[in-house]
């Protein structure tokens, strides 16, 4: 919260709890995913990049895929125009979500090669730049796990130095993982991503 709105809180109180009322009640019939959208564009529209970025982020998380940002973007361009658009995308590709890089933006998911099977160590693997992904595998003789190295809570990339043991932490606000169900233990309420895999002539392969 900003210092003015602050200053607002607190010389009138209630005429702004009744402007936050207002705010949480409205679009109640829209769900989550749609509420993210306009909050994306509305913050593109403005231009402020601060706000931009932070609801980018809590539209993913919302579930809102790269493909639908682009394609709310474009159609708001009768309101944006491309000048603002292109804005969005300079800052967009700035914050370097994997997700919205060129080779990750395809319509049909694919499969890619990950590591050789014998490679494989029972428990947990990092895989450094696979087709553009940093991976963690969890491995053992009954199943195999890949995982995105994406923390869910605002997209903050988790090297292999978060890993201890079967837990893995999130450098920038602590939300911590259980390395074996992708599941969050601490903070948050919101597991890793995992990949569909699978080990085919020698090799593990994921797909995405």
């Amino acid at each position: 919260m900003s210092d003015a709105l602050k200053y607002l809180m607190q010389i009138r109180p209630e005429a702004m709890e009744s402007y936050f009322s207002f705010v949480k009640k409205s679009g109640v019939h829209l769900d989550e995913k749609t509420k993210a959208i306009i909050s994306v564009i509305t913050k593109v529209d403005k231009q402020t990049e601060k706000g931009f970025k932070q609801y980018l982020k809590r539209a993913l998380n919302a579930g809102v895929s790269p493909d639908e940002i682009i394609d709310a973007l474009f159609a708001a361009f009768p309101s944006l125009g491309l000048s603002k658009i292109v804005w969005a995308i300079d800052v967009l590709l700035g914050m370097d979500i994997p997700a919205f890089q060129l080779e990750n933006m395809q319509s049909t998911p694919q499969w890619h090669n990950v590591i050789e099977e014998l490679r494989l160590k029972s428990g947990v693997s990092f895989v450094k730049d696979c087709d553009g992904r940093d991976l963690f595998i969890y491995h053992n003789d009954k199943n195999t796990n890949v995982y995105d190295n994406i923390c869910p809570h605002q997209s903050t990339a988790i090297s292999e130095l978060g890993l201890d043991g079967l837990v893995l932490t999130c450098h920038l606000h602590k939300w911590s993982f259980d390395i074996k169900t992708g599941k969050c233990r601490e903070k948050g309420d919101k597991s890793l991503k995992v990949f569909e895999s699978k080990l085919e002539n020698g090799f593990l392969f994921a797909l995405w």
